[in-house]
């Protein structure tokens, strides 16, 4: 059934605790955000300009090709305590950069992220401010951000991202950092591409599970055949596909896919599944949160390890040098300390003892054989509003806009740009409805509750990998 913009929102994930999917916002979160001062953030303005902008369509100023480095600029941010060793490991990438970006900028040490920063801050600092980018004004448009989450906030690199196309590395080690630079200039410079013209859609699908029917129906079939009779965004970008649903979904499918012999590599991939989450304290956590759930999970059984495919299950001999994989599903991209959705009595839920990122993107990135580009996956919990409207049809033109951009070659910082006008549109009607609950004015509860989580769902998005990536599609080789 299809959600109405009073229903409760469903999650993509699974409690590894009780092998049941993730609970969705209760009443009385919502009533507990009621209570909240609804003064506006610079954050917010930001995202109300962002809305009302004449240069809707990319955050570059008018005259900027956001697509050409030499005029849009390139930049890396350090964490406080990024070692000599990763700077040294990522050094080829940043020369291989610094000959292609004007401006290019290494911000570190006094000029890097300080504890505390939020992005209006550490723009302050530049002589910047939250607005339509000009790069020439000292701080480019593409901004590689390398540290942890715990030390270099996720909600730093969310609010940048607002104007700046952000993306972010990190590794435990500085040999990862070293694999996933050779790899992103190998597969720039080589004379070849090693991905066809193809892409994957894997998505599963649980006769016993209201959110990957609903994901199924509103996302995954859409995308491969098409609406309305219209084309589809593969078939419009010249792109054959490949669609492993419901049934085919497996983790030994996926595997498959990912060693890349029976089939080309694809050049995009887009999954779509519930992701594994683990509670605090639980030895699993680092290894597996954000895994994702197979169709080999069985309702009636208890989970298990063959029902998730977290990073360790990656094969050495993996190949998939290349690709781009657009992961949805709760806690893909990494984990907050702090539950973003249970705030109750001002005393937000702890979920991890530190903020960090899901071990399969990193996996995927720095593989031995070649990594991925980029992964474009979700910090939290995701949720249905990523593909609704607020009366619960289906909405996946951000998704189409998304895949079609990265199908049409455009760099992924600047392709996910969708998103961030899509959370600027429903952070400006929260701010509006808030203002208006204020006022006295009978607000429904939970279509508060509901614009809330789109919201942060949209927010949530990050780039993992160098924002400046793009898919060479002119030199690929037919599907």
């Amino acid at each position: 059934m299809d959600q109405a913009d009073d229903d409760a929102p469903i999650p993509f994930g699974i409690s590894a605790d009780t092998g049941l999917p993730l609970n969705g916002l209760t009443d009385e979160a919502i009533r507990d955000l009621l209570g909240r001062t609804a003064e506006p953030t610079p954050e917010s303005l930001a995202l109300s300009s962002r809305v009302d902008s004449a240069n809707i369509s990319f955050a570059t100023e008018g005259g900027v090709d956001p697509s050409d480095l030499a005029q849009a600029g390139w930049g890396v941010i350090y964490g406080p305590n990024v070692s000599q060793a990763i700077k040294d490991a990522l050094a080829p990438l940043i020369e291989h950069r610094k000959a292609q970006a004007r401006p290019f900028k290494i911000f570190d040490g006094p000029d890097g992220y300080r504890s505390g920063d939020t992005a209006n801050d550490w723009l302050r600092r530049r002589g910047v401010k939250m607005d339509v980018v000009d790069p020439e004004k000292g701080v480019p448009f593409y901004l590689l951000l390398v540290g942890p989450p715990d030390e270099l906030p996720f909600e730093f690199q969310y609010s940048l991202d607002i104007y700046w196309a952000a993306g972010r590395l990190w590794f435990e080690t500085a040999d990862e950092f070293r694999r996933y630079a050779e790899s992103v200039i190998s597969y720039e410079t080589s004379a070849s591409v090693p991905t066809s013209r193809r892409g994957t859609i894997f998505a599963t699908e649980h006769d016993f599970d209201d959110a990957t029917q609903l994901f199924m129906r509103q996302v995954a079939k859409p995308l491969a055949e098409g609406e309305n009779g219209n084309s589809t965004v593969w078939k419009r970008q010249k792109f054959g596909l490949q669609t492993l649903l419901g049934e085919q979904a497996t983790k030994a499918a996926f595997i498959e896919l990912l060693r890349g012999q029976a089939q080309p590599t694809p050049a995009l991939l887009v999954s779509g599944s519930h992701g594994m989450q683990f509670s605090l304290g639980d030895a699993r956590q680092a290894s597996a949160q954000g895994a994702i759930v197979c169709q080999d999970w069985v309702r009636s059984a208890p989970m298990k390890a063959d029902d998730w495919l977290a990073g360790a299950d990656v094969p050495d001999n993996a190949r998939f040098h290349g690709m781009m994989h657009f992961l949805f599903a709760c806690h893909g991209g990494g984990c907050t300390a702090f539950d973003d959705f249970d705030r109750l009595n001002k005393a937000p839920k702890r979920i991890a003892d530190k903020p960090f990122l899901a071990r399969l993107p990193q996996r995927l990135l720095a593989h031995p054989n070649g990594g991925a580009l980029a992964v474009l996956a979700h910090v939290e919990r995701a949720w249905a509003y990523s593909f609704q409207g607020q009366r619960g049809g289906s909405q996946i033109q951000g998704f189409r806009d998304v895949i079609g951009r990265l199908l049409s070659g455009q760099r992924i910082g600047q392709a996910t740009d969708m998103f961030n006008l899509r959370w600027a549109a429903i952070a400006t009607e929260l701010s509006d409805m808030q203002a208006d609950a204020a006022k006295g004015i009978d607000v429904p509860l939970r279509r508060l509750g509901n614009l809330w989580v789109s919201r942060d769902d949209a927010r949530n998005f990050v780039v993992l990998g160098d924002p400046a990536v793009r898919l060479r599609v002119e030199d690929m080789p037919p599907a």
